[in-house]
């Protein structure tokens, strides 16, 4: 096994659900595809709407299906509410509409208002225009809902009683006056005062006011509108099941004020009415969910098999070597990531796996060892690979810390750094001097050992685009810290390749691929390959900076930039990249050629042929390293001998893969191509599959040994999810507020609902985030903003001569 890395409104969308069931003593998988589709509502709002179906159902398997119509709760998104169902769909074959919805005034907060029930009652036509394939059982269409969802499920039903078979409300709200008067008892913690400015009673009453347009006693006819207490009559008349349950020690809607009184009323006036009620003890609409009442819930109106039935079909995993998650994919059939596409939190999810591993169970393995197994971790193979591991890593963490505000990340990455300064630096009087050591020994306290095609105890070889490549990662380390020890070794880094560089030629390039760092011989003939871009983004953000020997850096720049362009470019000679691999001139890699192309992308001013040098290199990574494509997307293996089977996995590598992916991401962000957005997505949602649920990612899927790479699985992988979604802010999590990336490294972040601020360590940046809030004022620096659909916002941010941004909501 060998190593790889370095840096820089679709309609349909799936969403898998995982279940087990027992079946002849085995287990079961079942999913739900979640489709998104678009309706007009009343007052002519375009809103989204979220439609959940089996995974096995489609336009050519299409047997009628019951449908639930199922209203979110109050301030509750229609996707977050569609959540509530995971597998059930799947389980009882039946589908589930899940509408934004559209009040008088406010889409989250309708309360019952007859434009949104109207809207509710032309569901199935909805779904039936949007979806000619999904055959509605019109005999079997039931309303769900909890809280406000209840609340409208009722009226629902009393405003149109043929529709519905049933409905089940769940702690709903069925006296809209008596709920307005008892918001003024709820509680609220800071973050809430926060939100609601005076407190979430008077907010909420303040927004009822809106939306309803006045109170009980200025506007009584509007509120008896949206109560289902008003309606009560013909509901009891109309002979269709209702199901109530409510929660005695529900703190948000009180029972005795509202379930109760309407079950009451219910019997009284029709004692014989099919009134199903539930009294139990749960939080405010914890019931509604597929882990608690749902179930029973469904089962009282025929929509769950009982034991020893099913409904569901097994599906599979996209390749046996990829085991840990089934395939989810679209309408049209094309890969999605596995977990939760339809809230984008795939890549998300990942990355937090991802990192919770490293900064909890991994325990320091990874200052050792390239390569683990076992639980605990332990660390196992051959040769370690220090040098690229390490930058690879500095660059994860600075994408991810802004991301996410983890700092506990920093300090692993800071632990590794450390370690690298202490046991794996060439001593000072070495030819190659106070550079990083690119290998040691499996298990080795020091490094310096292990270079793959010499002796094991041989000391002293290193490569010189590892050198570059830690180099640069020390100095973005710096940028994040100050601290001036990585700023030190980034400049000595800087310095021994301006001293060793040479013109190079077709057989030489400007530094030897690898070299006995004691007296700068070149070790095993490997006079040319490697990763030449490494050292160059060193030079040239050095230069940028104005440190150093900025004179000779520039000279060393030069020449490496021109040998790059004259012998390598146009010639797709790229081999030399893997520490663990004896030299061999006439191998190829995927990893120099991308990592140029995203050295290329990064700054395209310096290359006038960027677009066809990266459009090139791009294409030869498939055409030789491509593998698949996989329900769409393309896997990217490693790298290939003459003569011999390529390396390493019929699936490809999770990191390989990423990397052409972010490639083909940022190729589209520069140009507007469409066809290298739908190759970065597709591989981007093939990478996940990956990763397992438990924080363990594979390098190369199921292997008999050497299954979990610190670099392919974590250091060379993550990264690219955080690339992606800067790339591509639309892939980022809905309804969360994350800073995506920044022009400059992030020395600090702190997120509140509705307020970012974060610090840079230039004083001039661009950064892009994508906020659930619309901001009012930016501090620091001027500001874009574009919907990105559900009340998100993508915010573009220039700032100049300020390193402190404040980004602050109306709220």
């Amino acid at each position: 096994m060998v190593r790889g890395g370095l840096c820089c409104l679709a309609v349909l969308m799936c969403v898998a659900g995982s279940a087990a069931r027992a079946d002849d003593g085995g287990w079961e998988q079942v999913h739900v595809r979640t489709i998104q589709i678009e309706y007009r509502t009343h007052d002519g709002y375009r809103r989204a709407a979220y439609v959940l179906v089996p995974d096995w159902y489609g336009p050519s398997r299409h047997p009628r299906l019951p449908l639930i119509i199922s209203p979110h709760g109050r301030g509750v998104p229609a996707d977050d509410n569609a959540d509530r169902w995971g597998e059930l769909p799947a389980v009882g074959a039946f589908a589930v509409v899940n509408p934004e919805g559209q009040g008088r005034r406010f889409a989250r907060f309708s309360w019952g208002y007859p434009g949104q029930i109207a809207d509710l009652a032309r569901m199935p036509e909805i779904v039936r225009h949007a979806l000619p394939w999904l055959r509605i059982d019109a005999s079997r269409v039931y309303a769900f809902g909890a809280s406000m969802g209840g609340q409208e499920s009722l009226l629902l039903l009393a405003r149109h009683p043929s529709l519905l078979s049933g409905v089940a409300a769940f702690d709903p709200v069925t006296n809209m006056a008596s709920r307005y008067r008892d918001f003024r008892r709820l509680g609220c913690n800071r973050q809430c005062v926060r939100q609601w400015g005076a407190g979430l009673g008077a907010g909420l009453r303040l927004k009822a006011r809106e939306e309803i347009g006045g109170t009980p006693r200025t506007a009584r006819r509007a509120f008896a509108q949206r109560s289902p207490i008003t309606y009560v009559r013909g509901i009891a008349r109309s002979g269709v099941p209702v199901q109530l349950w409510w929660s005695k020690v529900d703190r948000v809607v009180n029972p005795r004020d509202q379930s109760v009184p309407f079950a009451r009323a219910l019997r009284r006036l029709q004692p014989r009415a099919p009134l199903h009620t539930v009294v139990g003890r749960w939080p405010h609409s914890a019931a509604m969910h597929q882990y608690s009442m749902l179930i029973p819930a469904l089962k009282q109106f025929g929509l769950f098999p009982t034991r020893g039935t099913s409904s569901s079909t097994r599906t599979r995993p996209l390749h046996r070597l990829l085991p840990w998650h089934p395939a989810v994919r679209d309408g049209n059939g094309r890969l999605l990531a596995w977990y939760r596409p339809g809230s984008n939190l795939g890549y998300d999810h990942v990355l937090g796996l991802g990192w919770k591993f490293l900064e909890r169970r991994a325990h320091g393995v990874y200052l050792r060892y390239a390569v683990f197994d076992g639980d605990p971790v332990r660390g196992v193979y051959w040769q370690h690979n220090p040098a690229f591991l390490n930058a690879a890593f500095v660059d994860s963490a600075i994408a991810w810390y802004p991301y996410s505000g983890d700092r506990r990340a920093v300090g692993v990455v800071r632990r590794m750094l450390d370690y690298q300064l202490a046991h794996g630096t060439t001593p000072a009087r070495w030819s190659w001097s106070r550079v990083p050591f690119a290998t040691s020994c499996a298990g080795d306290r020091s490094y310096g050992r292990c270079l793959a095609g010499l002796p094991r105890w041989f000391y002293g070889g290193t490569e010189p685009d590892k050198v570059g490549l830690l180099g640069h990662g020390y100095l973005l380390f710096y940028e994040l810290t100050g601290d001036r020890r990585y700023l030190r070794a980034a400049l000595a880094a800087a310095d021994a390749l301006a001293r060793h560089v040479r013109a190079g030629d077709a057989a030489h390039g400007p530094w030897p691929f690898r070299v006995d760092a004691r007296n700068g011989r070149v070790l095993d003939r490997a006079e040319f390959g490697g990763a030449v871009v490494g050292p160059l983004q060193l030079l040239d953000d050095l230069i940028e900076l104005g440190l150093g020997d900025t004179a000779a850096y520039r000279r060393a720049q030069s020449l490496a930039w021109s040998w790059l362009v004259r012998y390598q470019l146009e010639s797709g000679r790229w081999s030399g990249f893997y520490e663990d691999v004896p030299y061999n001139p006439a191998s190829r890699n995927q990893a120099v050629p991308t990592l140029t192309a995203l050295y290329l992308l990064h700054d395209p001013q310096r290359d006038p042929l960027w677009q066809r040098h990266v459009t090139t290199l791009l294409n030869y990574v498939r055409a030789h390293f491509g593998r698949g494509p996989f329900a769409g997307a393309w896997a990217i293996d490693e790298q290939r001998a003459p003569g011999k089977p390529g390396c390493c996995s019929p699936v490809g590598l999770g990191s390989t893969t990423s990397r052409w992916a972010v490639a083909n991401a940022e190729l589209y962000a520069r140009t507007g191509d469409p066809r290298a957005r739908e190759l970065a997505l597709r591989s981007l949602n093939y990478a996940t599959y990956f990763a397992g649920a438990n924080g363990r990612i594979s390098c190369c899927g199921r292997r008999p040994q050497n299954t979990y790479w610190f670099s392919d699985g974590y250091a060379d992988y993550l990264r690219s999810f955080n690339w992606a979604m800067a790339l591509l802010p639309e892939t980022a999590p809905k309804h969360e507020n994350h800073l995506l990336a920044s022009s400059s490294v992030v020395r600090s972040v702190s997120y509140a609902r509705d307020r970012v601020s974060y610090t840079t360590f230039a004083d001039s940046a661009d950064d892009v985030l994508r906020l659930r809030f619309r901001p009012a004022t930016v501090i620091g620096g001027t500001f874009t903003v574009e919907p990105a659909g559900g009340g998100d916002y993508v915010v573009r941010i220039r700032h100049e001569h300020a390193r402190r941004i404040t980004v602050t909501g109306a709220g």
